[in-house]
């Protein structure tokens, strides 16, 4: 499989549900039934705890928000010492006040120590690489490698949202051992990424220390509530095509919404959304193609699911319809392509 296709499919749109099942475990541990937590989320608890389930990645913001929310703790409750809410909003807060990203992560790690947080921090110069290290201090190891992908993911957005660019790494890396979601690390960081070393940290070129810090707080606040959520957030206009794969991608089993349905999700009329993709030159159509050929993609190379199973999922009611528009997609039929 082309690993630009392995981008495009974990990074737009889907994951696997790993992180969600193991925030719904974390949750169990503090006091959240698992009943419950499922409830929350709008998944069942199979398809939460079934390895094989692929989801859209809005569940892990979701998950996450719900776990944040029921230990009032921005660290999860999975740390040997509460961080209290506002303390991401304060970290960013202060950066703002800053002139470029140097000062900026000066003042962030100033607000982790105040704070008393479980997390430490430290930066450290090598030539031109800039390596910012984080020691998560959690109580239950099981949890200890979804707590350094949410301190280093949340850390590198951060950073990429305080000069309004993104960062790109040159690399993460991970104490924990490998896990068998791979591809959620490449959703979070599109870089090289490593388990099993010496420290949990992100490395950027040290250019981008001196990058001037362009972030209106005011603009920004609104994420730092949840402040997972800004993984979301767009530092440029959300394009109109990028919305509607958003919606589209949520869609449970690809059951899709019609053109006056999604219209009336955009806030718009039909002949207004027509409108807007002829100027992106797209259509809806198109768009909902796209979305089933890499939402195929992405079952056929992360699962082990049945290739009716695949279908139905991609929204296809007869296999021979879903072969001959895989074909039409990759040039294979998709039992050769999974071979």
């Amino acid at each position: 499989m082309n690993q630009n296709d392995i981008s495009a499919a974990t990074g737009e749109l889907f994951a696997t549900n790993i992180f969600v099942r193991d925030f719904c475990f974390l949750g169990e541990s503090i006091g959240l039934a698992r009943e419950e937590f499922a409830k929350r989320i709008g998944l069942s608890l199979k398809s939460i705890e079934d390895p094989q389930v692929v989801i859209s990645k809005h569940y892990i913001v979701k998950g996450y928000t719900i776990i944040l929310e029921y230990a009032d703790d921005e660290f999860l409750g999975a740390g040997t010492a509460k961080l209290p809410r506002g303390s991401v909003d304060l970290m960013v807060k202060s950066a703002c006040t800053e002139q470029t990203l140097a000062q900026a992560i000066k003042a962030i790690e100033q607000v982790i120590r105040i704070s008393q947080s479980p997390v430490n921090s430290t930066t450290i110069i090598e030539g031109s690489l800039v390596r910012w290290r984080f020691v998560p201090k959690v109580t239950d190891r099981r949890f200890s490698l979804l707590i350094s992908a949410l301190c280093t993911c949340m850390g590198h957005k951060v950073l990429s949202t305080l000069i309004k660019k993104e960062i790109p790494l040159k690399y993460s890396h991970f104490i924990e051992d490998k896990p068998k979601n791979i591809s959620d690390y490449q959703f979070l960081f599109a870089c090289p990424v490593k388990f099993n070393q010496q420290h949990c940290e992100l490395a950027f070129d040290i250019k981008w220390l001196k990058q001037p810090i362009k972030c209106n707080y005011q603009e920004v606040k609104s994420y730092l509530d949840i402040p997972l959520s800004l993984i979301t957030y767009s530092f440029q206009t959300l394009g109109f095509i990028r919305q509607i794969k958003d919606i589209l991608s949520a869609c449970p089993y690809a059951r899709f919404p019609n053109q006056l349905e999604l219209a009336e999700q955009l806030g718009v009329s039909v002949r207004t959304m027509q409108r807007k993709l002829d100027a992106e030159n797209s259509n809806y159509m198109q768009i909902k193609d796209d979305i089933r050929q890499r939402k195929a993609i992405f079952y056929l190379e992360h699962t082990d699911k049945r290739l009716d199973e695949v279908a139905e999922r991609c929204g296809f009611s007869e296999m021979a319809s879903f072969t001959r528009a895989f074909i039409r997609w990759t040039g294979y039929s998709p039992s050769k392509y999974k071979k």
